[in-house]
Protein backbone atom coordinates (compact mmCIF):
# COMPACT_ATOMS: atom_id res chain seq x y z
CA UNK A 1 0.00 0.00 0.00
CA UNK A 2 2.89 2.38 0.71
CA UNK A 3 3.68 2.90 -2.98
CA UNK A 4 0.10 3.85 -3.75
CA UNK A 5 0.05 6.36 -0.92
CA UNK A 6 3.43 7.74 -1.99
CA UNK A 7 2.21 8.27 -5.56
CA UNK A 8 -0.68 10.41 -4.39
CA UNK A 9 1.41 12.31 -1.90
CA UNK A 10 4.00 13.05 -4.59
CA UNK A 11 1.20 14.34 -6.77
CA UNK A 12 0.00 16.78 -4.12
CA UNK A 13 0.14 20.35 -5.38
CA UNK A 14 -1.63 23.61 -4.74
CA UNK A 15 -3.66 24.60 -7.79
CA UNK A 16 -5.69 27.75 -7.39
CA UNK A 17 -9.18 27.42 -5.96
CA UNK A 18 -10.63 28.42 -9.34
CA UNK A 19 -8.56 25.83 -11.22
CA UNK A 20 -9.47 23.08 -8.78
CA UNK A 21 -13.18 23.89 -9.01
CA UNK A 22 -12.92 23.84 -12.80
CA UNK A 23 -11.32 20.39 -12.71
CA UNK A 24 -13.90 19.02 -10.27
CA UNK A 25 -16.71 20.18 -12.57
CA UNK A 26 -14.77 18.77 -15.50
CA UNK A 27 -14.56 15.31 -13.94
CA UNK A 28 -18.34 14.87 -13.64
CA UNK A 29 -19.23 16.72 -16.83
CA UNK A 30 -16.55 14.80 -18.73
CA UNK A 31 -17.92 11.53 -17.44
CA UNK A 32 -21.41 12.55 -18.55
CA UNK A 33 -20.19 13.66 -21.97
CA UNK A 34 -18.25 10.47 -22.63
CA UNK A 35 -21.17 8.35 -21.49
CA UNK A 36 -23.79 9.92 -23.76
CA UNK A 37 -21.40 10.41 -26.69
CA UNK A 38 -20.85 6.66 -26.74
CA UNK A 39 -24.45 5.55 -26.22
CA UNK A 40 -25.63 5.48 -29.86
CA UNK A 41 -22.86 3.02 -30.83
CA UNK A 42 -22.66 0.97 -27.62
CA UNK A 43 -21.48 -2.55 -28.41
CA UNK A 44 -20.47 -1.77 -32.01
CA UNK A 45 -17.09 -2.86 -33.40
CA UNK A 46 -15.02 0.02 -34.71
CA UNK A 47 -15.44 -1.12 -38.32
CA UNK A 48 -19.23 -0.90 -38.05
CA UNK A 49 -19.01 2.54 -36.43
CA UNK A 50 -16.82 3.71 -39.31
CA UNK A 51 -19.32 2.33 -41.83
CA UNK A 52 -22.31 4.06 -40.22
CA UNK A 53 -20.42 7.23 -39.26
CA UNK A 54 -17.77 7.93 -41.92
CA UNK A 55 -16.80 11.17 -40.16
CA UNK A 56 -16.84 9.45 -36.78
CA UNK A 57 -19.24 9.86 -33.87
CA UNK A 58 -18.66 13.46 -32.88
CA UNK A 59 -21.83 14.81 -31.29
CA UNK A 60 -24.35 14.06 -28.56
CA UNK A 61 -27.95 13.57 -29.72
CA UNK A 62 -30.21 16.46 -28.72
CA UNK A 63 -32.81 14.09 -27.29
CA UNK A 64 -30.44 13.31 -24.41
CA UNK A 65 -31.58 16.61 -22.89
CA UNK A 66 -34.90 15.04 -21.94
CA UNK A 67 -33.97 11.38 -21.40
CA UNK A 68 -33.12 9.89 -17.99
CA UNK A 69 -29.44 9.43 -17.33
CA UNK A 70 -27.82 6.22 -18.52
CA UNK A 71 -26.48 3.85 -15.85
CA UNK A 72 -22.88 5.12 -15.95
CA UNK A 73 -23.90 8.66 -15.08
CA UNK A 74 -26.90 7.74 -12.91
CA UNK A 75 -24.83 5.44 -10.68
CA UNK A 76 -22.04 8.03 -10.46
CA UNK A 77 -24.55 10.56 -9.14
CA UNK A 78 -25.99 7.97 -6.73
CA UNK A 79 -22.50 7.24 -5.40
CA UNK A 80 -21.75 10.95 -5.02
CA UNK A 81 -24.99 11.56 -3.13
CA UNK A 82 -24.36 8.60 -0.82
CA UNK A 83 -20.83 9.80 -0.06
CA UNK A 84 -22.05 13.33 0.68
CA UNK A 85 -24.82 12.01 2.93
CA UNK A 86 -22.63 9.61 4.94
CA UNK A 87 -19.08 10.90 4.43
CA UNK A 88 -18.05 7.30 3.92
CA UNK A 89 -19.04 4.44 1.68
CA UNK A 90 -22.06 2.86 3.34
CA UNK A 91 -22.79 -0.41 1.53
CA UNK A 92 -26.38 -0.63 2.76
CA UNK A 93 -27.15 2.96 1.83
CA UNK A 94 -25.65 2.62 -1.64
CA UNK A 95 -27.56 -0.59 -2.32
CA UNK A 96 -30.86 1.04 -1.26
CA UNK A 97 -30.21 3.97 -3.59
CA UNK A 98 -29.30 1.68 -6.48
CA UNK A 99 -32.45 -0.35 -5.94
CA UNK A 100 -34.59 2.79 -5.94
CA UNK A 101 -32.97 3.94 -9.20
CA UNK A 102 -33.52 0.55 -10.81
CA UNK A 103 -37.21 0.55 -9.89
CA UNK A 104 -37.72 4.12 -11.08
CA UNK A 105 -35.73 3.88 -14.28
CA UNK A 106 -32.64 1.67 -14.51
CA UNK A 107 -31.73 2.82 -17.99
CA UNK A 108 -28.79 0.84 -19.33
CA UNK A 109 -28.32 -1.30 -16.22
CA UNK A 110 -25.67 -3.99 -16.67
CA UNK A 111 -26.44 -7.69 -16.40
CA UNK A 112 -24.25 -8.31 -13.35
CA UNK A 113 -25.57 -5.29 -11.46
CA UNK A 114 -29.12 -6.36 -12.26
CA UNK A 115 -28.50 -9.85 -10.89
CA UNK A 116 -27.03 -8.47 -7.66
CA UNK A 117 -29.86 -5.99 -7.13
CA UNK A 118 -32.40 -8.73 -7.82
CA UNK A 119 -30.75 -10.84 -5.14
CA UNK A 120 -30.88 -7.97 -2.64
CA UNK A 121 -34.53 -7.36 -3.46
CA UNK A 122 -35.23 -11.02 -2.73
CA UNK A 123 -33.71 -10.60 0.73
CA UNK A 124 -29.97 -11.17 0.34
CA UNK A 125 -27.69 -8.99 2.44
CA UNK A 126 -26.15 -6.03 0.63
CA UNK A 127 -22.80 -7.21 2.02
CA UNK A 128 -23.19 -10.72 0.57
CA UNK A 129 -25.22 -10.44 -2.64
CA UNK A 130 -22.37 -9.47 -4.97
CA UNK A 131 -20.15 -12.25 -3.62
CA UNK A 132 -22.87 -14.87 -4.06
CA UNK A 133 -23.61 -13.79 -7.63
CA UNK A 134 -19.89 -13.72 -8.46
CA UNK A 135 -19.48 -17.24 -7.11
CA UNK A 136 -22.44 -18.35 -9.23
CA UNK A 137 -20.53 -17.13 -12.30
CA UNK A 138 -17.57 -19.33 -11.42
CA UNK A 139 -15.71 -16.38 -9.92
CA UNK A 140 -15.13 -15.07 -13.41
CA UNK A 141 -17.43 -12.05 -13.82
CA UNK A 142 -15.46 -8.78 -13.80
CA UNK A 143 -17.68 -6.28 -15.57
CA UNK A 144 -17.11 -2.54 -15.75
CA UNK A 145 -20.14 -1.48 -13.70
CA UNK A 146 -18.04 -0.44 -10.70
CA UNK A 147 -15.19 1.34 -12.48
CA UNK A 148 -17.64 3.44 -14.51
CA UNK A 149 -19.08 5.12 -11.38
CA UNK A 150 -16.03 5.35 -9.09
CA UNK A 151 -14.97 8.97 -9.72
CA UNK A 152 -16.82 10.61 -6.78
CA UNK A 153 -14.58 8.74 -4.33
CA UNK A 154 -11.53 10.37 -5.94
CA UNK A 155 -13.19 13.78 -5.75
CA UNK A 156 -14.03 13.33 -2.07
CA UNK A 157 -10.79 11.73 -0.83
CA UNK A 158 -8.12 13.05 -3.18
CA UNK A 159 -6.30 14.51 -0.16
CA UNK A 160 -6.60 11.33 1.91
CA UNK A 161 -4.89 8.57 -0.08
CA UNK A 162 -5.56 5.76 2.38
CA UNK A 163 -9.28 6.54 2.50
CA UNK A 164 -9.39 6.91 -1.27
CA UNK A 165 -8.09 3.37 -1.76
CA UNK A 166 -10.27 1.89 0.98
CA UNK A 167 -13.52 3.63 0.00
CA UNK A 168 -13.03 3.06 -3.72
CA UNK A 169 -12.61 -0.66 -3.19
CA UNK A 170 -15.70 -0.71 -0.99
CA UNK A 171 -17.73 1.18 -3.59
CA UNK A 172 -17.13 -1.66 -6.05
CA UNK A 173 -18.08 -4.45 -3.65
CA UNK A 174 -21.73 -3.44 -3.54
CA UNK A 175 -22.28 -4.93 -7.02
CA UNK A 176 -18.91 -6.27 -8.22
CA UNK A 177 -17.09 -8.65 -5.88
CA UNK A 178 -14.25 -9.64 -8.21
CA UNK A 179 -11.02 -7.99 -6.97
CA UNK A 180 -10.18 -6.91 -10.52
CA UNK A 181 -13.20 -4.60 -10.34
CA UNK A 182 -12.20 -2.97 -7.08
CA UNK A 183 -8.54 -2.57 -7.98
CA UNK A 184 -9.19 -1.26 -11.49
CA UNK A 185 -11.43 1.34 -9.83
CA UNK A 186 -8.60 2.18 -7.44
CA UNK A 187 -6.18 2.62 -10.36
CA UNK A 188 -8.64 4.92 -12.13
CA UNK A 189 -9.26 6.98 -9.00
CA UNK A 190 -5.58 7.39 -8.26
CA UNK A 191 -5.15 8.73 -11.78
CA UNK A 192 -8.16 11.05 -11.35
CA UNK A 193 -6.91 12.33 -7.99
CA UNK A 194 -3.53 13.17 -9.51
CA UNK A 195 -5.19 14.76 -12.56
CA UNK A 196 -7.18 17.07 -10.30
CA UNK A 197 -3.84 18.34 -9.03
CA UNK A 198 -2.58 18.78 -12.60
CA UNK A 199 -0.43 15.64 -12.83
CA UNK A 200 -0.39 12.62 -15.08
CA UNK A 201 0.53 9.42 -13.25
CA UNK A 202 3.35 7.34 -14.76
CA UNK A 203 1.66 4.03 -15.73
CA UNK A 204 4.75 2.04 -14.74
CA UNK A 205 4.68 3.58 -11.25
CA UNK A 206 0.94 2.97 -10.97
CA UNK A 207 1.29 -0.66 -12.07
CA UNK A 208 4.09 -1.34 -9.58
CA UNK A 209 2.07 0.34 -6.84
CA UNK A 210 -1.08 -1.72 -7.35
CA UNK A 211 1.05 -4.86 -7.54
CA UNK A 212 2.68 -4.00 -4.21
CA UNK A 213 -0.71 -3.25 -2.66
CA UNK A 214 -1.99 -6.75 -3.44
CA UNK A 215 -4.06 -6.23 -6.58
CA UNK A 216 -4.50 -9.20 -8.92
CA UNK A 217 -1.58 -9.40 -11.36
CA UNK A 218 -4.00 -8.81 -14.25
CA UNK A 219 -4.61 -5.24 -13.07
CA UNK A 220 -0.98 -4.15 -13.02
CA UNK A 221 -0.34 -5.92 -16.32
CA UNK A 222 -3.27 -4.11 -17.93
CA UNK A 223 -2.01 -0.76 -16.64
CA UNK A 224 1.41 -1.43 -18.19
CA UNK A 225 -0.18 -2.53 -21.47
CA UNK A 226 -2.05 0.79 -21.78
CA UNK A 227 1.10 2.90 -21.79
CA UNK A 228 2.68 4.32 -24.93
CA UNK A 229 0.58 2.36 -27.40
CA UNK A 230 -1.69 3.31 -30.26
CA UNK A 231 -5.37 3.08 -29.40
CA UNK A 232 -6.00 0.13 -31.72
CA UNK A 233 -3.57 -1.95 -29.65
CA UNK A 234 -6.06 -1.94 -26.76
CA UNK A 235 -8.65 -3.71 -28.96
CA UNK A 236 -11.52 -2.12 -27.05
CA UNK A 237 -14.07 -3.79 -29.32
CA UNK A 238 -12.88 -7.39 -28.84
CA UNK A 239 -15.95 -9.62 -28.45
CA UNK A 240 -14.57 -11.57 -25.48
CA UNK A 241 -13.45 -8.57 -23.43
CA UNK A 242 -16.06 -5.96 -24.28
CA UNK A 243 -17.47 -4.69 -20.98
CA UNK A 244 -14.45 -5.98 -19.01
CA UNK A 245 -13.41 -3.74 -16.13
CA UNK A 246 -9.76 -3.72 -17.21
CA UNK A 247 -10.68 -2.54 -20.72
CA UNK A 248 -12.56 0.46 -19.31
CA UNK A 249 -9.60 1.22 -17.04
CA UNK A 250 -7.22 1.03 -20.00
CA UNK A 251 -9.40 3.35 -22.06
CA UNK A 252 -9.22 5.97 -19.32
CA UNK A 253 -5.49 5.63 -18.70
CA UNK A 254 -4.74 5.77 -22.43
CA UNK A 255 -6.88 8.90 -22.80
CA UNK A 256 -5.15 10.67 -19.92
CA UNK A 257 -1.74 10.00 -21.48
CA UNK A 258 -2.62 11.80 -24.73
CA UNK A 259 -1.31 15.30 -25.32
CA UNK A 260 -4.04 16.46 -27.70
CA UNK A 261 -7.32 18.24 -26.93
CA UNK A 262 -9.79 16.44 -24.67
CA UNK A 263 -12.48 16.55 -27.37
CA UNK A 264 -10.37 14.72 -29.96
CA UNK A 265 -9.20 12.11 -27.45
CA UNK A 266 -12.72 11.32 -26.24
CA UNK A 267 -13.99 11.08 -29.82
CA UNK A 268 -11.17 8.63 -30.56
CA UNK A 269 -12.11 6.44 -27.57
CA UNK A 270 -15.77 6.24 -28.62
CA UNK A 271 -14.96 5.51 -32.25
CA UNK A 272 -12.67 2.66 -31.21
CA UNK A 273 -15.86 0.69 -30.48
CA UNK A 274 -16.75 -1.83 -27.83
CA UNK A 275 -18.55 -0.74 -24.67
CA UNK A 276 -18.35 2.80 -25.94
CA UNK A 277 -20.54 4.51 -23.36
CA UNK A 278 -18.58 3.16 -20.39
CA UNK A 279 -15.17 3.55 -22.02
CA UNK A 280 -16.24 7.11 -22.81
CA UNK A 281 -17.42 7.72 -19.25
CA UNK A 282 -14.15 6.58 -17.67
CA UNK A 283 -12.01 8.44 -20.19
CA UNK A 284 -14.22 11.53 -19.93
CA UNK A 285 -13.87 11.65 -16.14
CA UNK A 286 -10.09 11.50 -16.43
CA UNK A 287 -9.87 14.06 -19.22
CA UNK A 288 -12.26 16.44 -17.48
CA UNK A 289 -10.32 16.13 -14.21
CA UNK A 290 -7.07 17.06 -15.97
CA UNK A 291 -8.20 19.63 -18.55
CA UNK A 292 -11.19 21.13 -16.72
CA UNK A 293 -14.79 21.68 -17.76
CA UNK A 294 -13.89 24.41 -20.25
CA UNK A 295 -12.11 21.82 -22.42
CA UNK A 296 -15.44 20.08 -23.10
CA UNK A 297 -17.29 21.37 -26.17
CA UNK A 298 -20.23 23.61 -25.32
CA UNK A 299 -22.35 21.77 -27.93
CA UNK A 300 -21.91 18.58 -25.90
CA UNK A 301 -22.80 20.09 -22.54
CA UNK A 302 -25.90 21.77 -23.97
CA UNK A 303 -27.29 18.36 -25.00
CA UNK A 304 -26.84 16.68 -21.61
CA UNK A 305 -29.71 16.82 -19.15
CA UNK A 306 -29.15 17.82 -15.53
CA UNK A 307 -25.74 19.45 -15.89
CA UNK A 308 -26.51 21.97 -13.14
CA UNK A 309 -26.99 19.06 -10.73
CA UNK A 310 -23.64 17.63 -11.79
CA UNK A 311 -21.79 20.88 -11.23
CA UNK A 312 -23.50 21.30 -7.86
CA UNK A 313 -22.39 17.80 -6.80
CA UNK A 314 -18.84 18.56 -7.96
CA UNK A 315 -18.77 21.72 -5.86
CA UNK A 316 -20.12 19.89 -2.80
CA UNK A 317 -17.48 17.16 -3.16
CA UNK A 318 -14.78 19.80 -3.44
CA UNK A 319 -15.98 21.50 -0.27
CA UNK A 320 -16.10 18.19 1.55
CA UNK A 321 -12.58 17.34 0.37
CA UNK A 322 -11.30 20.43 2.20
CA UNK A 323 -12.32 19.00 5.59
Amino acid sequence: MKRLLDILERSAASPSAETLAERYRGALLGLAAGNVLGLPVEGYPRTLIARHHPEGVRDIPREEQRLPWDDDLAQTVILAESILENDRLDVEDLSVRLLAWRRANGRGIGHLTLRVLDAIERGASAHDAARVVWEETGRNAAGNGAVMRCAPAALRWRRDPERLVEETNRSALVTHHDPRCGWSSVAVNIAIAAALEGHRIDPADLADAVDEAGAPAAVGNAVRASAGVILDALVLDHDNTMGYTLKAMQAGLWALEQEGPAEATLIAIVNAGGDTDTNGAVAGAMLGAFHGAAALPKRWIENIGGTSELTDLAEQLLERAKT
